[in-house]
């Protein structure tokens, strides 16, 4: 059973995590126009919180560290962000 849908990203999704606490979720996109995207989603409600456009051509992963208060992501340019 399918619980919730998320919109936003106008390309394919790429990679999806969960935040340690669950309460957020993070996805990574392919590029769209010029830039790919991260979005940061609430987990509960599914409202998305925050948009991060990057210059790369795709993220291919997203990851939240134990604490939750920081996210990686890292591109096919060999390039990760913190």
């Amino acid at each position: 059973t399918c619980l919730q849908t998320l919109e936003g990203h106008s390309k394919w999704v790429d990679s999806v995590v969960f935040s340690p606490d669950g309460q957020r979720l993070a996805s990574g996109s392919a590029l769209d126009s010029d830039n790919s995207t991260i979005k940061i989603w609430d987990a509960a409600t599914g409202q998305c919180l925050q948009t991060l456009v990057t210059e790369w051509h795709r993220v291919y992963s997203v990851a939240f560290p134990p604490d939750g208060q920081r996210l990686a992501s890292g591109s096919g340019y060999n390039n990760v962000i913190i």
